[in-house]
């Protein structure tokens, strides 16, 4: 078995796993993933998956029969692409330091993309937002902080479907205590 957060923090395996969350109700094909991953070799995308369909971190949710072939369908082992509080635990400062770059880099990614998107288009607002706070809480408080945050992420991640009235944001948290 892999080291999940190297596995998870991959740049390629973490366009496969943006486009799946964009996809969750019934999966992707692997073909479905090329035509959205375009910058990435099929070869390459193929590995990518089969490594995140080893570690379980995503499923085949259906098979359909093309010709002679069986079309996989992919989608995302929610569960098991979180990285918890012990995997978190068992990391080197120097892997946790990669984690927060491949990190920052794939939201640098995103932003660029949005911003490239917005200027193609006529008549759009920017519509992103930064916040940034120094919040003075007792540890007890932080720990009811970041449980309701994560009740609140997953309440809306949950009720999402992408159709024709909705649209994917993006949201990104980074918390990072005081010493």
């Amino acid at each position: 078995m892999r080291n999940k957060a190297e596995v998870l923090m991959h740049p390629v395996r973490m366009k496969i796993l943006q486009a799946l969350m964009q996809h969750k109700e019934d999966g992707l094909s692997t073909l479905e993933m090329n035509k959205i991953i375009k910058d990435v070799p099929q070869a390459t995308l193929y590995r990518h998956i089969q490594i995140l369909a080893d570690e379980s971190i995503i499923k085949i949710v259906k098979e359909r029969k093309v010709r002679s072939v069986v079309e996989k369908f992919y989608a995302l082992n929610e569960d098991a692409a979180r990285l918890n509080h012990e995997d978190l635990k068992n990391l080197s400062q120097e892997q946790k330091l990669n984690f927060i770059s491949y990190y920052q880099l794939f939201l640098l990614t995103q932003y660029q993309n949005y911003l490239s998107s917005i200027a193609e288009t006529e008549h759009v607002e920017d519509t992103s937002t930064f916040s940034l706070v120094d919040l003075t809480l007792s540890n007890e408080q932080f720990d009811h902080f970041q449980e309701d945050l994560n009740n609140l992420m997953t309440k809306y991640y949950k009720m999402g479907t992408l159709d024709a009235e909705t649209e994917t944001k993006t949201i990104a948290f980074n918390i990072i205590p005081k010493p």
